[in-house]
């Protein structure tokens, strides 16, 4: 059973650490995915937000000059392309462009220097390669758009940050951010929204180079995509928790519950050995008893006769407390016990309690009661309110490890009947103080003394209070004794 137990928890754990585990790693993995993607999400704003920006320019350009924006491509018959652009006036006629003869050199529209020549023909594009050349004769033309727009109208910064942060806002990414624009053969900063001051090491670097003749680009600082990233996993990160946290409560009662079982079982042990135990000491007395008076004609000696017979009348009577006992062990699942309710006297209850202890203790012991007022009745079933009170006291003498002095103070008031039985033993421990009304349940010094008990007396006691609609309760400080709290209805 051990060796099974340990097996069933290392599974558990392992089973928990295992889906743990899987679940960091795919969270993880979102994780990274959703930065990537934020990252490009950021790439694409700031292109937008260029795009934007210089067509604004070129649109507000073409209006003051009144003048007609052309841009015009040549292409070889490798797939080569060179762009230019320029402005015109709007009645001039475009001539349109011839495609270069086969096997010719490149070459480029009338009015582009060779220095121009240069730059374009390592930035030409390959429209035949795949579809992706579309998207890059797109970036030529913008390029070569800024190569003439610059030189008239420079960007404007303050436009250019208003349209990214409002690109990014469209993917949910509220991300404060700062540019500067830069020429990249010296890096020197030509234009810059940053503060005076402001620390960009807290900020992610993206570059966007605009031109290609004249190297400029722009320097976009955004702060950390790390929060925005966990914000579009909040469902995700909260189902998991509330799976995660399911599953180890689940566990958590299993494990419980498996403990709960192996400490039933081996306090049922427990009692069966005690219960075993017990009942043999009677007997054996008895037996010999008996087989004494009928083998030794001791009814010929009253004396010794009485004596024998008082004996057997004891150890009878502890045999029919013993079955009580048992029996009281199935009222927790009866559900239909009936309470025989009666008006009765609590002083002379107790009173009679107390005569009947002086009798059949072996131990000498001091009792005092106390009522408040000083005749008490209530409505409640005699006999086991009797084995109630009697319970406690039965203990409170048992256990004592002193002469036991024991005070029963009954208070009736507003309709409710407080009984206190208070003994001057060793106490109960706080930290087994919750599990003393449980069944079979014995504090663990007591179990170990001579002291013999079934762990039931003050689950009997629970279960009884409770039927009469009361309640009890423990109230006690080491060395200075156990005071036991009994709320009856009156």
């Amino acid at each position: 059973m051990k060796s099974s137990f340990k097996y069933i928890i290392l599974l558990v754990i392992l089973s928990l650490s295992g889906i743990f585990v899987y679940q960091l790693f795919w969270i993880n993995g979102l994780y990274h995915s959703l930065q990537q993607q934020n990252r490009e999400y950021i790439t694409q704003a700031i292109r937008n937000a260029d795009h934007v920006e210089l067509f604004s320019r070129a649109d507000f350009i073409s209006k003051k000059t009144n003048k007609q924006r052309v841009t015009i491509s040549q292409a070889d018959d490798r797939g080569g392309v060179a762009l230019t652009t320029r402005f015109s006036d709007k009645d001039s006629v475009i001539q349109p462009v011839s495609i270069i003869e086969k096997k010719a050199a490149l070459s480029y529209a009338s009015g582009v220097d060779e220095d121009m020549k240069k730059v374009l023909q390592s930035y030409s594009v390959k429209v035949g390669d795949d579809f992706k050349s579309l998207g890059e004769l797109g970036l030529q033309m913008q390029r070569s758009l800024h190569e003439i727009i610059d030189t008239i109208s420079p960007v404007n910064i303050a436009k250019f940050d208003s349209l990214l942060a409002a690109n990014l806002r469209e993917k949910n990414l509220d991300l404060r951010h700062f540019t500067e624009i830069r020429l990249l053969t010296d890096s020197t900063v030509i234009a810059t929204s940053v503060p005076e001051g402001e620390d960009l090491s807290r900020y992610h670097l993206y570059t966007w180079k605009y031109t290609t003749f004249t190297p400029r680009a722009f320097y976009v600082y955004v702060e950390s995509t790390r929060m925005a990233s966990l914000a579009g996993m909040t469902g995700i990160l909260v189902s998991s928790f509330l799976i995660l946290l399911i599953l180890v409560l689940s566990f958590a009662y299993m494990i419980w519950f498996l403990f709960h079982q192996k400490t039933v079982e081996q306090l049922k042990d427990d009692f069966t050995h005690n219960v075993t135990h017990e009942l043999k000491t009677p007997i054996a007395i008895l037996y010999a008893a008996i087989e004494s008076i009928i083998h030794y004609n001791l009814l010929d000696n009253r004396e010794k006769a009485d004596k024998y017979l008082h004996l057997c009348h004891e150890e009878l009577e502890r045999l029919g407390g013993m079955v009580e006992q048992i029996l009281s062990l199935s009222l927790e699942k009866r559900k239909d016990i009936r309470l025989v309710i009666e008006k009765l006297s609590l002083n002379d209850l107790i009173a009679r309690l107390v005569e009947q202890q002086k009798i059949k203790s072996s131990r000498s012991f001091r009792i005092r009661t106390e009522y408040q007022p000083e005749e008490i009745t209530l409505k409640a079933d005699r006999i086991h309110l009797y084995s109630i009170i009697s319970n406690l006291v039965d203990n409170a003498i048992k256990y004592a490890d002193k002469e036991p002095e024991i005070t029963i103070r009954a208070v009736a008031t507003e309709g409710k009947t407080q009984i206190r039985v208070q003994d001057n033993g060793p106490g109960i421990p706080e930290e087994y103080r919750r599990h003393i009304f449980d069944k079979f349940y014995r504090i663990p010094s007591v179990r170990q003394s001579s002291v013999k008990g079934y762990g039931i007396g003050l689950f009997y006691v629970k279960t009884m209070v409770e039927k009469h609609g009361g309640s009890v309760t423990v109230e006690c400080e080491p060395g200075k004794g156990t005071c036991f709290i009994i709320t009856l209805p009156q």
